[in-house]
């Protein structure tokens, strides 16, 4: 991995503020808290935000670096906004002969005297679940004091049915967000959506839909209007059919966020240099994050980011002189290769997501200038950060490490999850762990001008002025609990499924007896992770697995799509003594000739494999009498891959569900049979496929 590029492998050194990072490290929740229980005294003064500070975006040029005499000239100009936390701290406004060094010992000494005061609970109140409502109603607070009364939280406001029926999607959303919302039809109507001119006629020249069928395709005309209003969206229609048209229309969002964001640092560039007073910075010209990076989009493969880069370099590249730095680099280390052909033993679907390039350790800063993009930036000069889940993992790191670095990541306005159902099959914990560290206050202030700095970003409220786009090819419940807690900008939140769902019954070769067995009901007061772990675990061993031992039928392949259940489950075959194989994503290829062959050959009577072995190698098993789901799947491709195998007569498959599985069960079955599986009184049902 390239030291440079990343950033992380150098050791930065400490700045001249020191004391001001300790602070920030050591009282920040003192501060917030202090911020946020001013919110309601503040509402009965008169606001100097204005409202139209929200549309104002970040600037995408390198922050200067501010020299000690320069803090405290800062800190002596802090002390004129009424909204700083500074002052609040202090109780009055500071006179104008103190030094930066008077207020920030004054800012130390209260701060330290208010923590003396209070009780521990008090201090960590965002650790208990009270904290945590009031710090979130303050919040909603704060944002309604300086951008109006219509913001909620999209966090704890309900999703509602849009009013406006829409002929391709079933939308839900915030009633922050409006009804009006029409596609994109025409050129006119970019431009009203806030694009900017250059890039409308880019958009134009690129796209073959204008005279017949519109400025863009149905997909990204429902799309994107919710996207240049800055809303949260999740998007569960994501395939191969309109992925190139998805990525074309996130590179699309993400250069006009980041040329807009460049033009308005620009701007006030030459505002502030023309000036007679340099210093005297007003609060629109606050245009700027901690750090540059503004846009991160994380992607599960570098074959989809090669795809993404190359829409991004199409956009923002006009005119004659067009510059790529290390193009050819990225061709080599992003780009399919002479020899890459498609597997045709393989499905469609397995071609389709593998071919090309399919590691998924990258990471690739992106930087704009005028009329040049660079590629293999620093982090902290890029502007447009693209990853995979583990490779930035690998960068943000874990506490004790000696080389880690996540400071780049603090000033993050657009995050997008491309192909979030594939990162459920890597390791959903290192999209979880980067996620957590976005938006955070930084350590160091070496790339931070903080007379530019956005009040919101000073706040800490970056997450609640963060967008979030997360693209999916199917509802799961993991990607609605990550779009539920982590997605909550307050200009609102939408959540856009197809509106019905086609199941795979259809495409079963062989006459296949399908058993589906519906565990217990959820025990009152059995904690939801007990009842889908143990309870789930408990049922198959008393219920399934002695019919399984007694019957007379052998070569049973048990699919189990949680790593971590396969894991128990295989312990307890190994402790009943039971003979069996496995197969999982971690096994070798010598492993899996051995396994497949003793299977075939009939040697074992069990087999047990995980969702994630299916997914990453589509094997093909001889032989197999019976099929068991320990759950249900979250691909329903899956179901059909082992159904497909069961060519003998009298073939079963028995699938396990719960009352939650509704979202992966209607995948399989369809939305008629689904319903009746999930309320029936019966808990045993059997289909027929012809």
């Amino acid at each position: 991995m390239n030291k440079s590029q990343n950033g992380f492998a150098q050791k930065r050194n400490r700045s001249s503020f020191q004391r001001t990072n300790k602070l920030l490290n050591k009282h920040g929740k003192a501060y917030r808290s202090q911020d946020v229980k001013s919110f309601k005294k503040r509402k009965h003064e008169s606001s100097t935000v204005p409202n139209e500070a929200i549309d104002k975006t970040n600037n995408s040029q390198p922050q200067s670096v501010i020299s000690q005499d320069h803090y405290a000239e800062l800190l002596g100009s802090l002390k004129k906004k009424p909204r700083t936390y500074y002052e609040e701290l202090l109780g009055e406004s500071s006179e104008d002969g103190e030094s930066g060094d008077e207020i920030s010992e004054k800012v130390e000494e209260n701060t330290v005297a208010s923590l003396s005061e209070q009780d521990e609970d008090e201090i960590s109140y965002d650790e208990s679940e009270e904290g945590e409502e009031e710090e979130e109603e303050d919040v909603v607070d704060y944002l309604k004091l300086n951008f109006g009364s219509d913001v909620v939280l999209s966090s704890k406001e309900g999703l509602s049915q849009s009013n406006v029926p829409h002929a391709l999607y079933r939308i839900q959303k915030t009633s922050n967000v409006s009804d009006t919302m029409s596609d994109v039809k025409t050129l006119t109507d970019l431009l009203n959506l806030g694009i900017d001119p250059a890039l409308v006629n880019k958009w134009s020249s690129i796209t073959k839909q204008i005279k017949s069928k519109g400025v863009m395709k149905p997909v990204s005309s429902t799309l994107f209007p919710y996207i240049a209003a800055g809303q949260d969206i999740l998007f569960t229609d994501s395939n191969f059919e309109n992925q190139a048209e998805l990525i074309k229309l996130l590179a699309f969002h993400c250069v006009n966020h980041a040329l807009k964001t460049r033009k308005t640092v620009l701007k006030n560039n030459s505002k502030i240099s023309g000036a007679e007073d340099a210093d005297s910075i007003s609060d629109d010209m606050r245009d700027q994050g901690f750090t540059r990076p503004k846009i991160l989009v994380l992607f599960p493969f570098r074959n989809v980011a090669h795809k993404f880069v190359h829409q991004v370099l199409k956009i923002a590249l006009t005119g004659s002189k067009k510059q790529v730095s290390n193009k050819k680099r990225f061709e080599d280390e992003y780009g399919p290769g002479e020899s890459e052909k498609p597997n045709l033993s393989k499905s469609l679907s397995y071609q389709r997501t593998f071919l090309g390039n399919n590691d998924d350790f990258f990471t690739l800063g992106v930087a704009f200038a005028k009329n040049s993009v660079k590629l293999y930036t620093d982090f902290y000069s890029s502007d447009l950060i693209v990853a995979s889940p583990l490779g930035l993992r690998s960068v943000v790191g874990a506490p004790g490490d000696k080389e880690r670095d996540y400071d780049f990541l603090s000033s993050i306005e657009v995050l997008s999850l491309f192909m979030s159902d594939v990162f459920l099959m890597q390791n959903w914990e290192h999209l979880l762990h980067c996620i957590d560290h976005l938006n955070l206050q930084p350590s160091s202030t070496n790339h931070t001008d903080f007379s530019r700095v956005k009040q919101w970003a000073l706040d800490g409220h970056g997450k609640y002025f963060r967008q979030n786009l997360v693209f999916s090819s199917l509802a799961a419940a993991q990607i609605s609990a990550l779009f539920g807690k982590e997605c909550v900008s307050h200009r609102g939140l939408v959540k856009i499924y197809p509106h019905s769902y086609k199941d795979i019954l259809s495409q079963i070769l062989y006459s296949v007896r399908q058993v589906f067995s519906r565990m217990r009901d959820r025990k009152e007061g059995e904690s939801l992770a007990d009842y889908l772990t143990t309870g789930r675990y408990q049922y198959f061993v008393d219920n399934v697995l002695p019919r399984l031992r007694g019957s007379d039928i052998t070569n049973i392949v048990i699919v189990i799509p949680s790593y971590y259940d396969f894991i128990r489950v295989r312990n307890y075959f190994k402790r009943e003594n039971l003979k069996f194989s496995q197969l999982s994503e971690y096994s070798s290829n010598k492993t899996i000739t051995n396994v497949r062959r003793d299977f075939a050959e009939g040697t074992v009577k069990y087999l047990l494999t995980t969702e994630r072995f299916f997914f990453f190698k589509r094997y093909k098993l001889q032989n197999v009498q019976q099929v068991v789901f320990y759950e249900c799947p979250v691909y329903a491709e899956c179901y059909l891959h082992y159904l497909n195998m069961l060519s003998n007569e009298g073939a079963v498959s028995t699938l396990l569900y719960s009352k939650l599985d509704g979202e992966k069960l209607v995948r399989v079955v369809g939305e008629r049979q689904c319903k009746q599986l999930l309320n029936s009184p019966q808990s045993t049902h059997v289909l027929m496929s012809e």
